[in-house]
């Protein structure tokens, strides 16, 4: 990985997952400021790679040992060609995530691993989850994991017309920027939810989510088509008739539904955390789908909490 592009090029170091269909992601590791009893993986949301979380996992790592990977069709990852249906399948990144956990469980021996999944990393979890196949995690939070209501669920609309916008947005995006600082600035001054982001966290973002091309130029990490493609994913995905066969318990963080501009989850996470056996819910007011960005000090006091290091 030396010359490969690195979303997350502070990370203290990186290694590589290979994938069941032979794909590469790298894994950044970075090491606790003191004493460590615990370590957590982060699964990071569409279109986020995990340099993305930069800044906000380096305050965490005062507390815990931290990794965090470069999903399929992120940052630094390297995927296999084929049918974007079925490279993209949320079937793909359940299968990567085991993958992910078992080589840093292995890596941690007796040290025990939590897991927080944000939005797509939330939902590969649920995915395992359902199939029986979740590895054994100290414990599971996942921030607003977009599992699709049925169709009798009065969010069902709601969730179809904003996922159709989620989808034709990223088709639309422009790939291709002159410079990182112009891509922040366009991301700064929109309407977005990039615009709500935090300082430090927008940049890093940014810096994330471009890699250079060959004459000083850049390009998303992460394609219009391929985004598109795991958005639509979400959509076909049958995990909701299999949430109630989930045993373990899954602490599940929401935001606002109150909020006009909210993500169509945020309405969903009620009835997702009734179907779930042993799932304990905590809405935030204020706040949209991309929280740990807009605001990382609070979920950032929320996780340390959850980790019993506040």
């Amino acid at each position: 990985m030396s010359d490969a592009f690195r979303s997350f090029a502070d990370a203290d170091s990186v290694f590589t997952v290979e994938t069941a269909d032979g794909g590469l992601l790298p894994v950044y590791a970075l090491r606790p400021r003191g004493a460590a009893a615990a370590a957590l993986l982060l699964g990071h949301a569409n279109g986020l790679p995990a340099g993305s979380y930069g800044p906000w996992l380096k305050e965490l790592a005062r507390d815990v040992q931290v990794f965090a990977f470069d999903a399929r069709g992120h940052g630094g990852a390297i995927w296999p060609s084929g049918p974007l249906d079925q490279v993209f399948h949320v079937d793909r990144f359940a299968d990567d995530l085991r993958r992910v956990t078992d080589t840093v469980m292995a890596r941690l021996g007796t040290t025990p691993l939590f897991y927080l999944g944000h939005s797509l990393g939330g939902a590969a979890a649920i995915d395992l989850a359902a199939a029986g196949r979740l590895p054994d995690f100290a414990g599971l939070l996942l921030l607003e994991p977009p599992v699709f209501p049925p169709s009798d669920s009065p969010v069902r609309e709601e969730a179809e017309t904003r996922q159709t916008r989620l989808v034709e947005g990223a088709k639309r995006r422009r790939a291709d920027w002159p410079s990182v600082e112009a891509f922040r600035d366009r991301l700064k001054n929109s309407s977005s939810p990039f615009a709500r982001f935090a300082p430090a966290m927008l940049d890093a973002h940014c810096h994330a989510a471009l890699k250079p091309k060959a004459g000083g130029d850049f390009t998303l990490a992460s394609p219009p088509d391929v985004e598109a493609a795991i958005f639509t994913a979400h959509r076909h995905s049958d995990a909701w008739s299999h949430l109630d066969r989930i045993e373990r318990v899954l602490d599940l963080v929401g935001g606002d539904p109150n909020r006009p501009d909210r993500d169509w989850v945020a309405r969903a996470m009620p009835d997702m955390a009734r179907r779930l056996k042993r799932a304990r819910l905590t809405q935030l007011a204020g706040i949209g789908h991309l929280m740990i960005q807009e605001d990382p000090a609070r979920l950032l006091a929320l996780v340390r909490r959850w980790l019993g290091c506040a």
